[in-house]
């Protein structure tokens, strides 16, 4: 009887068109990459590094933040908040049942959340995941969810810090960051409605300056 009530209740938010703010296949592609440790990384900068998959590219890049593509053309926005890593600032999470998916993460000791928001009836959802003082955002089709959450989860799981750089740009103050401007600590995805307001690092990129090949790292894969 039990199994029946929930195969109906299933049924019915189907056929009302509601969401649940959890799914399950995002549920187990979450568990699945960031449970585990990655020591892989082939993006290296000044304090820190990470592994940008196959089939990403590294587009413009301008201090901390950067702007990625994979091979469907969608552009992915990251930036790396190395002063809220540095001082251990607490997540500002809370779940938005309002949204298409919102949800806190917790693994290995590090914490997050992911939030998506479904932008109008067009068929786009934007999608803001932060993890370990990382953010990545990026505006996609429903069709590329997953694939986007897991290449997005694989990126952030790999970020890796080297505190002894960051205490000297930290403590000289030799940052180029303005505080002021936004924070990854909390998803912002119900606050605005146009979609040129979601991605919000697209200001600070300038986006004539690509990174040239002498900044970065590649180590190829095994």
């Amino acid at each position: 009887m039990k199994t029946k009530i929930i195969f109906l209740f299933y049924i019915l938010l189907l056929l009302t068109g509601c969401e649940l703010v959890t799914n399950p296949s995002v549920d187990k592609t979450l568990s699945t990459v960031l449970g585990k440790k990655s020591s892989l990384s082939n993006q290296v900068f000044e304090g820190y590094k990470y592994y940008l998959p196959r089939g990403m590219k590294l587009g413009s890049k301008s201090d901390y933040n950067m702007t990625l593509k994979d091979g469907k053309g969608n552009t992915y926005y990251l930036y790396i908040d190395v002063i809220s890593y540095y001082h251990k600032e607490d997540i500002l999470f809370e779940q938005n049942k309002e949204a298409y998916y919102s949800s806190s993460l917790e693994y290995q000791n590090k914490k997050g959340y992911l939030e998506i928001t479904q932008i109008g009836e067009n068929g786009y959802y934007f999608i803001e995941e932060m993890f370990n003082y990382a953010k990545l955002e990026a505006y996609v089709k429903k069709e590329d969810l997953e694939d986007a959450i897991a290449m997005m989860s694989t990126i952030l799981n790999s970020v890796q810090y080297n505190h002894k750089v960051l205490a000297t740009l930290v403590g000289n103050n030799i940052l180029h960051y303005q505080e002021e401007t936004f924070t990854i600590l909390k998803p912002k995805g119900d606050e605005v409605t146009d979609y040129e307001n979601y991605l919000q690092y697209d200001q600070y990129i300038d986006k004539d300056n690509e990174l040239p090949e002498e900044d970065q790292i590649e180590i190829k894969e095994e």
